[in-house]
């Protein structure tokens, strides 16, 4: 296999230990190890995300091919979703207390958010991987 040559500095010395442990272990020269371990990290092309591939499957029964599951608080209008969703993402529970953010939330993702995160029993709130909870605007909107 032909490659370029990479230097790196400033490797603390605990991960060098590590390397050279694991190359020996392995009968691999350590940069033969480093290639397989940054190789598996991309694996064969396809970058990974921080989730491993699985199934999530929401309080209905249904079944969805998703890399992480999350949850949307102080949602807004769902902007924190469209990007979780845009990187694998499927979300499980959302909750807006604001009428017309609501409105909007369900115009553009088909459900409603429950309203005011005070009142909703932390029991009702599902396992998730991710929680995306939005910066409060107010301070910093126009309409106070």
């Amino acid at each position: 296999m032909s490659t370029e040559s990479m230097l790196i500095r400033g490797v603390p010395e605990n991960i060098k230990l590590w390397v050279a442990e694991e190359s020996k272990k392995r009968c691999l020269s350590q940069q033969d190890f480093l290639l397989s371990v940054v190789c598996e990290a991309y694996d064969n092309g396809r970058q990974r995300t921080l989730f491993n591939d699985s199934v999530i499957t929401d309080d209905s029964g249904n079944r969805y091919g998703s890399s992480f599951s999350f949850i949307d608080l102080f949602a807004g209008i769902g902007g924190l979703r469209l990007g979780l969703q845009e990187a694998g993402g499927f979300c499980l529970f959302s909750s807006e207390w604001d009428i017309n953010c609501q409105k909007t939330y369900r115009s553009w993702f088909g459900e409603t958010p429950r309203g005011d995160i005070n009142s909703i029993c932390p029991a009702d709130i599902p396992d998730h991987d991710v929680l995306a909870a939005g910066f409060p605007c107010q301070p910093f909107s126009i309409a106070g």
